[in-house]
């Protein structure tokens, strides 16, 4: 009697089929492409095809007078260089906070990681608001000064000042946790080694560790850089008249000057400049991330344009990196103290502003009342728009996570030569500012009645939503042990029983995070909404956003702590059901034992 054992063999670490069967995997893409491409680069497609007509057939006049209008290059301008010092003080403060938790001990670190991820994970409106609060001329910040005897002080909100502000608070979380996760997986053997040496620690720190952290330190640079490039909401809530950046440009040429044409124009080179950095990002930066492993501490050599460093130049940069060393701690405490007051801080005055009794912007309140709690609650349309957005939120999440978890299949067990180009184009609604997107979108589908209608502003959200999805997802699979569905098919399951019973539960938590990241997406979203929105259908960051532009009150700071009480809510409930469900288990156990 012979056995066959030939449906099923494992070959590389992945499961193939028998010659007899093609493999059909690659149809898991199909949805994810589809999508993709019919939301996504149509959108683009009509956005550069109206940049080029404007209704009145091709032509280049819409390009020709964006780029001979000064105002759009100090739009330019000035956007990049609010980008250029946004990078500079996330990346330098990120990199400090980054190495200053690898060097506590585990407690500690949790600790700090919950100061830096609450933060991350509340609305960038919310935030932006909370500055308001803090630098105005009657906020936090000018109260403190006039306390130390400052009868002037200076103007920090309502100028680029402020607006650099609320942009590093938001982005700083984006550079710390990049190099955190290469720093906490480095070795420090090779740097102990070279202080044994006689290397002083900021020396052997220069040439062993850095080099070791540069590919994350670019890599942050990059994503900082190119997020800022596409910023609307905090440049428009915090800079002044004449601080406008390019993503408000185009809103302005086409919401103010009616010119659809006009702002494609300019959609379209922000496009181009932010795929020009994309470009050299992928070329330049992505050998260095992918084949550079994170324990390899090797260390640099030290050269310049002529050449090597003669022995002056060595020691005069020993000599500043020897001052340094002995500045390390107060450095690092430093930056943590102005890291964490950075990151925290708008939270608490939210939280305290949302219980003032005034109508008007004055912190801290002079009287504390629950009036402005009683009139959200009491107020048809906030609450509308509150379950508008957590319908939209909702369902373009669960659509996203369905979407993107067949595509994560297919990306990962699917054919090889498909998963460059379909990881790229995966990351492009990441990369692409929202404002261009959503503009290619509206310009796409006004004709075709969506405008201001839930279908309308959920199918964008699904696109914003699926990088998370189908990233998440396809690294829990990469890490799924392919023998467990190997052994179930043996066994004679079928693939839905394999799917259902096998690679759901082992998926379940790469799920969950994929629905959270895109229903956040979702909900703090106020760019598309502010083309996709009608008189019936407002989402909740847009209604905050109008009220905050028109009347700044506490009331949109009362949304902010109904949302974050809801959020802790969750979780405090995630938590006590776990218990629940290990209590009921240990019980059962103990029961049947006996």
């Amino acid at each position: 009697m012979s056995v066959d054992s030939s449906p099923v063999r494992v070959t590389g670490g992945l499961a193939s089929r028998s010659r007899g069967r093609p493999d059909r995997r690659w149809l898991t893409l199909v949805p994810l492409l589809a999508v993709l491409i019919l939301l996504f680069v149509v959108p683009l497609g009509t956005l550069l095809a109206d940049s080029f007509g404007g209704g009145q057939g091709f032509t280049l006049d819409n390009y020709r007078e964006q780029v001979t209008s000064p105002v759009f290059w100090r739009a330019i301008r000035r956007t990049l260089v609010i980008a250029a010092l946004s990078t500079v003080i996330c990346v330098v403060l990120g990199y400090c906070m980054a190495y200053a938790l690898t060097r506590m001990p585990k407690r500690v670190r949790g600790v700090l990681m919950v100061v830096v991820l609450v933060p991350y994970f509340t609305s960038i409106l919310i935030r932006s608001y909370a500055w308001i609060a803090i630098l105005a001329p009657n906020g936090l910040v000018a109260g403190t000064l006039e306390l130390l005897g400052v009868d002037s002080p200076p103007e920090l909100v309502f100028n680029q000042t402020g607006m650099l502000i609320g942009t590093v608070q938001i982005l700083l979380p984006l550079a710390l946790l990049p190099i955190y996760s290469v720093m906490s997986g480095i070795d420090r053997a090779p740097v102990r080694a070279a202080q044994s040496l006689g290397a002083a620690p900021a020396v052997a720190h220069w040439h062993v560790y850095r080099p070791a952290t540069s590919s994350a330190v670019l890599a942050a640079a990059a994503l900082v850089f190119i997020s800022t490039l596409g910023f609307y909401v905090t440049p428009a809530l915090l800079g002044g008249p004449g601080d406008t950046l390019i993503a408000q440009s185009i809103l302005v040429q086409f919401s103010n000057l009616v010119d659809p044409a006009g702002a494609a124009a300019q959609a379209a080179l922000l496009l181009l400049i932010v795929l020009a950095l994309f470009t050299v990002l992928f070329r330049f930066l992505a050998p260095q991330l992918a084949v550079e492993p994170s324990g390899d501490v090797r260390p640099a050599r030290r050269v310049r344009a002529g050449g090597r460093f003669d022995g002056l130049w060595a020691r005069v940069l020993d000599t500043g990196l020897g001052l340094a060393g002995r500045l390390r701690l107060p450095i690092l405490v430093g930056s943590w103290v102005a890291g964490a007051a950075l990151l925290v801080t708008p939270l608490v005055v939210v939280a305290i502003w949302s219980f003032s009794d005034a109508t008007y912007l004055t912190f801290p309140p002079q009287e504390y009342s629950t009036r402005w709690f009683a009139e959200y609650f009491a107020d048809t349309a906030w609450l509308d728009s509150t379950f508008l957005s957590l319908a939209v939120a909702s369902g373009s999440a669960a659509i996203g996570v369905v979407i993107g978890g067949l595509g994560a299949f297919g990306l990962v067990r699917g054919p090889r030569r498909a998963r460059g180009p379909v990881a790229i184009l995966v990351a492009m609604p990441m990369i692409v500012p929202p404002m261009i997107y959503s503009l290619g979108f509206f310009l796409l589908v006004a004709p075709q009645g969506l405008v201001g209608t839930p279908q309308g502003l959920i199918l964008p959200y699904v696109v914003l939503g699926l990088p998370f999805a189908v990233s998440i997802t396809a690294a829990a699979l990469r890490n799924l042990d392919v023998r467990l569905e190997n052994a179930a098919r043996s066994l004679g399951a079928g693939p839905i029983s394999v799917l259902r019973h096998v690679m759901l539960p082992a998926l379940r938590p790469a799920l969950v995070s994929g629905f959270v990241f895109a229903f956040l997406t979702a909900f703090d979203d106020v760019v598309v909404a502010t083309f996709m929105s009608g008189p019936t259908a407002v989402t909740l960051p847009l209604r905050m956003f109008q009220d905050i532009k028109l009347e700044v009150s506490p009331r949109t700071a009362v949304v902010a702590v109904v949302l974050l009480g809801a959020g802790a809510v969750a979780v405090l409930l995630r938590f006590v059901m776990a218990w629940l469900v290990r209590t009921v288990r240990v019980a059962l156990s103990r029961m049947g034992d006996s």
